[in-house]
């Protein structure tokens, strides 16, 4: 006996096996953590990755500008989504899995307009000698964009007590659109800026 429990002992060791939850909230119902979720991007680049490359290739191609500016915009509604599917939510509520779902579905198509084109024109307008430069800049970038976004999400709890969490949402939903209406509206300016580059 002594020896099988030493064996059981050795083997739970070797192999630990991590146990997942699903809380039952009612009798039909369960508690699905949002962390199950993160393979919807993955699986929405795959889906729809074909679709945006056979766009780009066809003749109603937009500039490089325009593509920033749409994934902007796409982006900005995903967040939208977040705050209209947030609306009035008391602290411990529980709403349906489709607005994550939707708001993972258009940062996705938003990352697949912006993502590739920025890689894309950084080789094709800085001078050769810089290209190793500059690709460590836009990496620095997105480094620098991704502590920000952290030390925003910290401010969750804050804002919420104060607003609500649909205001949370709502300032990611303003300022990107904001920003990709900018964009397209100074898309004259630096496609003249670009000299003919596409």
């Amino acid at each position: 006996m002594k020896i099988d429990a030493q064996l059981k002992e050795h083997i739970d060791k070797q192999n630990p096996i991590v146990m997942g939850t699903v809380g039952e909230i009612k009798g039909n119902e369960v508690e699905i953590t949002t962390s199950w979720f993160s393979i919807l991007n993955s699986f929405f680049i795959i889906a729809f990755a074909s679709l945006f490359s056979k766009w780009w290739e066809s003749k109603y191609n937009p500039s490089g500008a325009l593509k920033y500016g749409l994934g902007l915009i796409i982006m900005a509604i995903g967040f939208g989504v977040l705050a209209f599917g947030s609306e009035g939510l008391e602290e411990g509520s529980r709403v349906s899995l489709i607005w994550l779902v939707l708001a993972y579905l258009f940062h996705t198509l938003g990352e697949l307009c912006s993502s590739p084109v920025g890689l894309s024109y950084v080789s094709k307008l800085v001078p050769a000698r810089m290209i190793g430069f500059m690709f460590g800049m836009w990496y620095l970038a997105i480094a620098i964009g991704n502590y920000a976004a952290g030390s925003l999400g910290g401010m969750i709890e804050t804002i919420q007590e104060e607003y609500s969490m649909s205001t949370f949402f709502l300032i990611f939903t303003i300022i990107p659109a904001a920003a990709g209406v900018l964009i397209i509206l100074l898309n004259p300016l630096i496609k003249k800026l670009m000299h003919g580059v596409r």
